[in-house]
This record gives C-alpha cells, sequence and structure tokens, in this order.
C-alpha cells in the first residue's frame, strides 16, 4: 500500500510541474536537439529540469554523445599516405634500376 501511495505522490507531482519539466517521452524526442545546440527558452530549460531529475534520460544522453563524437571523428585521423612527388619517383627509379 506504502508503494502504491508513493505512485500517486509522484505521479502528482509530475502533473504540477508538467509545465516546467519535460516528460521522459519529450526529452528522449529531444536529446539530439539538445546536444546539438538547438533547443532554445522554455523547452531547452524544460529538457534540462527533466535531465536534473532522470538517471535514465542522463544516461541515454551520455551514449548519444559518446555515439556522435565517435561518429565525427571518423576520418579526422586517417588522412590519405602522402603521395611521392615526382623527383622523389625518378630518384627512386634511378636507385634501383639504374641509370
Amino acid at each position: 500500500m506504502a508503494g502504491r501511495s508513493v505512485e500517486l505522490g509522484m505521479n502528482a507531482a509530475m502533473v504540477v510541474m508538467r509545465p516546467w519539466v519535460a516528460s521522459h517521452e519529450e526529452t528522449q524526442e529531444r536529446l539530439s536537439a539538445y546536444l546539438e545546440g538547438e533547443l532554445e527558452g522554455r523547452e531547452h530549460k524544460r529538457v534540462v529540469r527533466h535531465l536534473a531529475f532522470c538517471p535514465i534520460s542522463r544516461d541515454v544522453l551520455r551514449s548519444l554523445a559518446q555515439t556522435l563524437e565517435r561518429l565525427r571523428s571518423l576520418g579526422r585521423d586517417e588522412s590519405p599516405p602522402p603521395r611521392p612527388s615526382v623527383a622523389d619517383a625518378v630518384v627512386d627509379h634511378i636507385r634501383n634500376d639504374g641509370p
């Protein structure tokens, strides 16, 4: 019975806070935009407030941020090897094959 009253109390608190705190679903839908800095004003504040109270959403946000960073880093370190100049190719040819 005590568990049920706690659940009802939490639901009542969420109804009261709804205008100021984003729902779990709303937050999940906006995490990408939040990370990209695309949320402004009230929408941004509602997501921030939800994240302050929801460890599940914070974990999802952390995972999404890591995934985005890994995706952005693809290709950063993979520069093509330098191409030899014509002069280098001629010198190599002379050294290896003779004049």
